[in-house]
Formats: C-alpha cells, sequence, structure tokens
C-alpha cells in the first residue's frame, strides 16, 4: 500500500470544506465541481500529511448503491495527531463543540475531542 484516505460522507460538501479549512487550518485542495458553484459534489483537503475527502451522500450512494442502508452521516472517528495540541484546542474551544476536553490519557498523550459540522468524532493528540 502507498497511502490510505478516507472519503467520508456528508450532506453539504461545501459547508464541511469550510470547516476543515475555517477551523481546523485545512487546505481545498479540489473539488468536483470548481469551488465557485453552489453545491459540490466531492472534495478534498490537507494539512500536513492529513488529507479526507467528502462526498455529498447522494452522490455516494449513487456510486455504492450499498452504502444507502447504512444511515446518514457521523458514526465514525477519526485520531489526528498534532503538534501543540494545547494551541490547537485553545484557538477552536470557541468554534467547536468539545465533547472531552484536553485531558493526559493512559497511553500516554495530550488529546481532547470535538465534533465537526456532520457528527464526526475528531481526537486530536500530541
Amino acid at each position: 500500500m502507498q497511502s490510505i484516505t478516507a472519503n467520508l460522507k456528508v450532506n453539504n460538501v461545501k459547508e464541511t470544506l469550510a470547516f476543515y479549512r475555517d477551523v481546523l487550518g485545512f487546505e481545498v485542495v479540489v473539488t468536483v465541481p470548481d469551488y465557485d458553484q453552489p453545491v459540490l459534489n466531492w472534495g478534498m483537503v490537507k494539512n500536513g500529511g492529513a488529507e479526507l475527502m467528502f462526498q455529498e451522500k447522494t452522490n455516494l450512494e449513487e456510486e455504492y448503491p450499498v452504502l444507502r442502508d447504512q444511515g446518514g452521516t457521523g458514526g465514525l472517528s477519526l485520531f489526528i495527531k498534532v503538534d501543540d495540541v494545547e494551541r490547537i484546542f485553545e484557538n477552536i474551544q470557541d468554534q467547536v463543540q468539545v465533547i472531552t476536553p484536553i485531558h493526559k490519557t493512559f497511553y500516554d498523550t495530550k488529546e481532547f475531542a470535538i465534533l465537526d459540522n456532520n457528527g464526526f468524532v475528531l481526537t486530536i493528540a500530541e
């Protein structure tokens, strides 16, 4: 394997890209159609070595009909390794729903967890 990138089912690609760009500092790499269109079917973001793809729910279910029975969005947890977790927490805590405040874990990381705009759990750890 060379790499693996999650392609997440979302209700609104444009709103999701804005959340990851404006709150978490990701760069929007590419979208389909072009970003200036009112509705997007798919988009990719990148921040350092982290990449994520987001695909509009109906569009993804048309591509993979088996996903129609998998419900809506959410139901996923992503673990994101960062440098300076405390600075990131300070910068975003007022813009997101914090579900686990910053703490030290038994596996020796400092981390916190938030919900993104789709209900995905993002654990951000150092």
